[in-house]
């Protein structure tokens, strides 16, 4: 039986994400750490990761996973295709085929992979719906002509321009070539993988609220205050969050009672009609309440990190 070796690239700098896409939640863990275990437990050994943007950060975040580890210390002047050529040559001799893939593509059912490596041909690619997609399974000696290619195209055109026959394997499975270059396409993955069953990516949801005698102040009071900042009037504020006016009212009398002071002027109708304005003291406390969560949040995000960065387990 053939041994499958793995190459994961994950040298890029994901600028069009901003966020690191290695360690961005998915399914349990993260991007990185569902990939690799997904092949272990399709037998593929070994797994090279090619690093390069945080590479000390990745590495250790997949320390406890028995990989190879290599970097493209090139990443930021080099294409996908460098690090992939980089991987193959770190373990073309330790396996019989080599399996290809990008670590943002995380998405891809088990069983779209395992009917791919029942597959004997020399070159394997999936496609979906004419998508070209992964992960792209060569024999290792082809692996190893395919890294002299310096033509265009990067891999697929090393791939279509070679003298091996390429079989493409139409899969039911968009998995395959879904990848998460953008935020957008992160959360859209995350709904769709959710969607089809998958199970939905862990996050921790922390809700702050101020208390004195009683709880007097959180994120219903704040968006309250800030709507009546924007429209001049209790009632629109309390329309816009489908509260009622004496439900908001009540809000504000209480939130006032704590601090004892007033967060919102208010005044009678006239010729131009009734309004209120949020007080200086007022504005004060949404904008200090606001960076607070923002420091909670990213605080809640690194000790969620500690304990659940690997998974629930």
């Amino acid at each position: 039986m053939d041994r499958f070796g793995g190459v994961l690239v994950a040298a890029g700098k994901s600028s069009r994400m901003v966020d690191f896409k290695p360690l961005l939640p998915f399914g349990n863990s993260t991007i990185a750490l569902h990939i690799v275990r997904l092949l272990k437990y399709l037998g593929v050994s070994p797994i090279v990761v090619v690093t390069g943007y945080k590479a000390k950060e990745l590495e250790e975040h997949l320390k406890d996973e028995k990989l190879l580890f290599v970097r493209n210390e090139n990443y930021e002047t080099t294409d996908m295709f460098t690090s992939v050529t980089i991987g193959i040559r770190e373990i073309a001799d330790l396996c019989d085929r080599v399996m290809i893939m990008p670590i943002d593509v995380p998405a891809i059912l088990p069983e779209t992979i395992k009917n791919e490596m029942n597959i004997d041909a020399p070159m394997i690619r999936t496609v979906c719906n004419k998508n070209p997609g992964h992960p792209i399974i060569i024999r290792s000696d082809i692996a190893l002509e395919i890294c002299k290619y310096n033509g265009d195209g990067g891999l697929r055109g090393a791939m279509e321009n070679s003298s091996f026959p390429l079989t493409e394997m139409e899969v039911d499975d968009a998995g395959v070539y879904r990848d998460v270059d953008t935020k957008e396409e992160y959360h859209d993955l995350i709904n769709w993988h959710y969607a089809r069953g998958c199970g939905h990516s862990i996050y921790p949801k922390i809700k702050v609220v101020l208390k004195g005698n009683e709880s007097f102040f959180g994120p219903g009071v704040c968006t309250l205050l800030e709507y009546i900042d924007q429209t001049g009037s209790i009632q629109q504020a309390c329309s816009m969050m489908n509260m009622s006016y004496s439900k908001g009212r009540k809000m504000l009398k209480g939130l006032e009672k704590e601090i004892g002071y007033s967060v919102v002027e208010r005044w009678a109708g006239g010729v131009g009609g009734g309004g209120a304005t949020v007080t200086a003291q007022g504005k004060a406390l949404i904008s200090n309440y606001t960076q607070f969560l923002d420091e909670v949040d990213e605080v809640t995000q690194e000790i969620f990190k500690k304990y659940f960065g690997k998974g629930l387990e």
